[in-house]
Order: structure tokens, then sequence, then C-alpha cells
């Protein structure tokens, strides 16, 4: 297990070079010798789109998208199967998101990863997930494959974020769903179902009873008594 952090400025050392960032997780896992570590960071390096000199610079040389890569390449210099990506492109600009995502998509299949991508980002994470699990106030509320999910959502919290996702064409029209009301807090949630103060179908069960997170399709989860 590995992770990589939503900010590329903040999750580097500014004091070490790239050889110890990157390094630093093989020296830690018994490999002690500096010119194979040297080597493994070089080599994950080129893997990520950065040159195998780079291991002497430090952060500040390096633009916004190219920490980030070598935040990939600290992950993966372990070989981990499994990787949370924090926010991994939202820190970044959009021409640059799209390089990074598509290099993450290369990495997948290259080293048979498996990634836990979190993101408010509702594009990219049609575009990169295969399985879309939607939180609200840190309970999951819907659970599905992403094309059904995008295609038929069942819980209305759900319905109301990816009504307010931006289409490219103008010949889709998606009806906006505006929700009202304020966000109740994280630490003490209302009684009964979380999202009643603010959904639309809301009746006098969801105030008292929580909705457990129930098949309603083949694969697709939803916790709401009237998804």
């Amino acid at each position: 297990l590995q992770i990589v952090f939503q900010d590329p400025y903040a999750s580097l050392d500014p004091r070490l070079p790239i050889s110890e960032i990157v390094g630093e997780g093989l020296s830690n896992h018994g490999m002690k010798n500096r010119h194979q570590r040297e080597e493994a960071v070089a080599e994950i390096l080129e893997k990520v789109g950065l040159r195998r000199y780079y291991i002497n610079r430090y952060p500040h040389e390096f633009s916004g998208g190219q920490r980030q890569r070598i935040g990939l390449a600290r992950a993966l210099v372990l070989r981990p199967k499994f990787v949370v990506a924090d926010e991994p492109v939202s820190a970044l600009d959009v021409s640059i998101q799209a390089q990074v995502l598509n290099l993450m998509a290369e990495l997948k299949a290259e080293f048979g990863l498996t990634y836990l991508f979190i993101s408010h980002n509702l594009g990219v994470v049609q575009h990169v997930s295969d399985r879309v699990a939607v939180m609200y106030l840190g309970k999951i509320v819907e659970l599905a494959d992403s094309e059904a999910l995008y295609r038929s959502p069942q819980h209305p919290y759900t319905q109301a974020l990816l009504s307010a996702v931006p289409t490219p064409s103008r010949h889709e029209k998606r009806q906006r769903v505006i929700l009202t009301g304020d966000v109740p807090s994280a630490i003490h949630t209302p009684a009964g179902c979380r999202f009643h103060t603010r959904c639309p179908l809301v009746r006098p069960i969801c105030r008292e009873a929580e909705p457990p997170l129930e098949l309603k399709a083949v694969g697709h989860w939803a916790a709401c008594h009237f998804s």
C-alpha cells in the first residue's frame, strides 16, 4: 500500500534531493546500498516521464506537474499493489491534469495497480474509475459500476451532484437539482438519514430511521428509503 498526496508542493521535503525523497522507502525496506537505490530511483523516474539526472535536484526546481510525477515515483518505487490517490490532480492546471491522469492509467496497466481515487471532480472520477462510491458526511450513500452510476443514479444526493456536472454537448440538457439548506455538522450528524435536511424526497421516516446500504439493482447499492 502506498499513497499519492493532494498537494505536490507540500508533500515533498524541500530540504532533500529527489534521490532521497524517492529512495527513502527503499532504504527503510532494506536496500542499504546507495548505488542500488539511486539506480532504482532513476529507473522509476523514467517510468513517470522524468529524466534520470533529476535525482540530484530539489523540489523547488520542478513545476507542479513534475512534482506530482515525483510523488507517483515515490509511491511506485516499492512496487505496491494498491495506491491511494488523494485528489492527486486537484492542485494542477487542467492541461497538466490530463497528462497526470493519462500517466496514472499507463502505470496502472504496466504495474497491475489498483487505485483508490478520491476526488470531488466527477468528470475525472468518470474517466478513471471502474467502480464509484459516493459519500455524504462520511458515509457511503451509493456504490455502483461507473457506467451504471452515471447512467442511472439512485440516491438523490448523487442525482444532485451529477446534475451539476457540465456537459460538452449543447444538445444534451440536464435538469438541474438545486439542494436547499445547509450541510450539517460532520461531528454531530442528524438523526435518521444524514441527508434528510437537504433532500427533496424527505419523508417522516427519513428523520427517524437511517437507511441501510441496500442492493437496488445488479451491482448497484444505495442508502435511501425512496431511491
